[in-house]
């Protein structure tokens, strides 16, 4: 799935946040993974703080 400017991930674990500045170019069947501390970022959803 592309990723959209705005677009928000927050690592569980320690709390950094990652945010797409630029659209991601790629299309529906390319996979993603936003990885902190091993693991995968948890998507925040729009309007939420931060």
């Amino acid at each position: 799935m592309p990723r959209s400017v705005g677009d928000r991930y927050i690592c569980e674990k320690c709390g950094a946040q990652l945010v797409y500045e630029k659209a991601c170019p790629c299309n529906e069947e390319m996979a993603h993974s936003e990885i902190c501390c091993g693991g995968q970022m948890k998507r925040v959803s729009e309007g939420a703080p931060g």
